[in-house]
């Protein structure tokens, strides 16, 4: 992912770090990352800044992960592919796996993105798929490092869709809840993220 890459709001890695542990992105950069590590497609240049390479080629312990990709289908449906076999390694392993993924809502009938979006909230794992529609959410710009305070949050250009792929294990001990729902839910709403400047997190980014 590059550095023009829209991100999440900060309340929503919040959200997820309290509700279910997340504590690394699959898809992100120096430029636009909320934790210490996290995974990105230029390992040579970024390994300094905390990442672990790429997501096609890194191997998650136990535990939760925030996937926010480059809206290409092709990657969409690649991270499906490459997640579903490390929740079906996870299944064998009795491990607990949880991914949390972020992609625009591309369930248009017979929509050229249509199979991407298939592809992934039609898994197996998958325990739960939630909609926002674009006029009651928000991103974080992906020009971020270039604008002033008070505009990094601008309004969602298209509906997204929250997708929770889990293992069994996952599932079975640490299931997304409603409660959790809601709260995702407000952690990317307008009212919560429209007046917030983006918050440095300790490790600068």
């Amino acid at each position: 992912a590059g550095g023009m890459q829209a991100a999440c709001p900060p309340s929503v890695f919040e959200t997820l770090r309290q509700d279910l542990g997340v504590t690394r992105e699959l898809f992100a950069s120096p430029l636009n990352c909320a934790f210490p590590r996290f995974c990105s497609a230029s390992a040579d240049v970024d390994a300094d800044f905390g990442s672990a390479g790429s997501f096609f080629l890194y191997t998650p312990r136990p535990g939760a992960y925030l996937a926010n990709p480059p809206f290409d289908p092709a990657v969409v449906a690649a991270m499906a592919v490459r997640m579903e076999a490390l929740l079906e390694a996870s299944d064998l392993a009795g491990e607990r796996l949880t991914f949390v993924c972020v992609v625009p809502a591309w369930t248009k009938p017979r929509g050229p993105h249509l199979p991407a979006w298939q592809q992934l909230a039609g898994s197996p794992h998958t325990t739960c798929a939630l909609t926002l529609p674009r006029a009651q959410h928000a991103y974080v710009d992906g020009e971020q490092q270039l604008r002033g305070k008070g505009h990094a949050c601008g309004r969602s250009r298209h509906d997204t869709s929250l997708l929770v792929l889990q293992s069994a294990a996952a599932a079975r001990e640490v299931p997304f809840t409603e409660p959790m729902q809601a709260r995702l839910r407000r952690a990317f709403s307008l009212a919560n993220t429209g007046e917030h400047p983006l918050q440095k997190t300790a490790n600068g980014c």
